[in-house]
């Protein structure tokens, strides 16, 4: 009777692992038994799990389309990546996006070999591995590691270091960001299994292979999620995270947490510490998007529309005064420049040092350039209250979508290699609408997502005149080659 009632156990676990294993990338935190709570938004159905959806059942065809199907990936890629308590206040799992696999690591140096999906590290950079020797690597191990001190570069490079500890933007000035509370933003990249897939199966993780597509005619297209089937399409991830110096705050309740290992500019020395998610970008390449979908959210502390608030935001303080201090020279940005440097109170200004030389990271104050539109307060208000009344205490009914943008007349897939800039046609919203976080276009609030994106090439290699696009994302052009490491220090010496 004992084998027996074993037999049928296994056999049930069995059962279970393949049904949750079935479709990789598409859902990470199996269903619950129980009912799944839904709401509908612009005539369409939207589950609170984890099933992210590939497009918009009939495709995106309005704004209020485009809005609610950011909303709709917004909930099921921050679902749990166990269990089904959405949001749970204080809760320091990942959810389902935080599993995916990071920039660096599905772009390894010198155009190695990925590891595969399956034993990829959910939580830490590999390369970095080697400076946290005075830290518990089994504690690392478990833990999510932010792999700079503020977002990549994606837009300023020397063809060889693709990677850069800043906002975008093509200014040379300091682009990190200060918080209200004394620290500095933490940014993270993540990628999903449908485009691992595609970076392996055509061996993009090496810049020469990329090269040689496009030289052999064949465009670089990442793969498309529909509507129906189990397809969900590339999908990409930015997050900014702000350092949490006590948990006990109650404040905390309204954000969702995450305990880190950082690794402090200057120094390089490792360190733990916790963190809240106060931006998140979603990229989403959809059968009916071909440019790709465009999705960015807030927390609704962030910051206000106007200097004149008297609100408190984590980037905002009314009572803000103009601070003058002397720094080291190695922290300051230009040769030119002359101590003492002034932190203005003039909203979205460029820090004036860099970090890492023993400066704190002072708080930057920071103002909305561009309200919030209309069509995305009605949506973010029917979609708070959805998650209020189905989950009471979730984290996610304080954070906001700030825009999405997408084209009302998507062109078809590229039969042949494209450069850039590539031209987004009928681009929603309207040229009226910048669309810009705060947390991560800071300092360039005056363009859109696209305006970047449509720029973004393949990686360079030295003597290649790289024109060729790389379907909007930026994520290919961070791909090496063997020797590339050779020859970056060769030029740094100047030989």
């Amino acid at each position: 009777m004992y084998k027996k009632t074993l037999f049928v156990a296994i056999a049930i676990a069995g059962i279970i692992y393949i049904l949750s294993h079935a479709i990789p990338g598409r859902a990470v935190s199996g269903a619950s038994q129980a009912p799944v709570p839904s709401c509908n938004c612009a005539g369409t159905n939207i589950n609170f799990d984890g099933n992210v959806p590939g497009d918009m059942p009939f495709g995106i065809g309005s704004q209020q389309d485009a809005n609610c199907f950011g909303w709709w990936e917004f909930i099921t890629l921050n679902w749990p990546s166990s269990g089904n308590d959405f949001g749970k206040p204080l809760d320091m799992r990942p959810v389902q996006w935080q599993t995916f696999i990071s920039r660096s690591e599905l772009f390894p140096a010198e155009g190695a070999v990925p590891r595969p999906w399956n034993q990829h590290n959910l939580f830490m950079s590999t390369t970095m591995l080697r400076t946290a020797s005075r830290l518990d690597r089994r504690l690392l191990s478990t833990t999510e590691y932010m792999e700079a001190t503020s977002k990549f570069e994606e837009n300023v490079s020397d063809g060889f270091d693709s990677l850069e500890s800043e906002q975008a933007g093509l200014e040379k000035n300091p682009k990190w960001l200060g918080a209200q509370n004394g620290t500095n933003l933490w940014y993270d990249i993540r990628l999903n299994h449908d485009i691992y897939n595609f970076v392996v199966n055509n061996k993009y993780y090496d810049a020469h292979a990329q090269l040689d597509s496009v030289k052999a005619g064949k465009p670089i297209v990442f793969p498309s999620g529909q509507p129906t089937g189990n397809v969900t399409g590339a999908i990409e991830m930015k997050a900014a995270w702000m350092e949490v110096k006590d948990t006990t705050n109650v404040k905390w309740r309204r954000y969702k947490l995450a305990r880190v290992a950082v690794v402090d500019p200057g120094s390089q020395n490792p360190r733990y510490t916790w963190v809240a998610l106060v931006g998140l970008h979603i990229l989403h390449k959809t059968q009916s998007q071909s440019t790709w979908v465009f999705a960015t959210f807030e927390h609704v502390d962030n910051a206000p529309d106007n200097a004149t608030d008297t609100g408190h935001y984590n980037f905002f303080n009314p009572h803000c005064r103009d601070t003058s201090f002397t720094v080291p020279k190695e922290a300051l940005p230009f040769d030119t420049s002359r101590n003492p440097v002034t932190l203005s109170c003039i909203p979205n200004m460029n820090p004036p040092y860099k970090l890492g030389y023993g400066v704190p990271p002072l708080p930057i104050q920071v103002v909305r350039s561009n309200p919030i539109e209309n069509r995305a307060k009605a949506t973010n208000s029917f979609m708070q209250n959805a998650i209020r009344e189905r989950f009471p205490s979730s984290v996610w009914q304080y954070y906001q979508l700030v825009n999405v943008m997408w084209s009302s007349n998507a062109p078809g897939l590229p039969d042949t290699p494209q450069v850039v800039p590539v031209n987004i046609p009928s681009s929603q919203p309207s040229e009226a609408y910048r669309v810009a976080n705060v947390t991560l276009e800071t300092y360039q609030q005056g363009t859109r997502c696209t305006d970047c994106h449509k720029n973004a090439k393949i990686a360079q290699i030295k003597g290649f005149e790289n024109k060729y696009a790389a379907d909007f994302s930026f994520a290919l052009g961070t791909a090496k080659y063997k020797g590339f490491n050779a020859l970056r220090r060769k030029l740094r010496m100047g030989k």
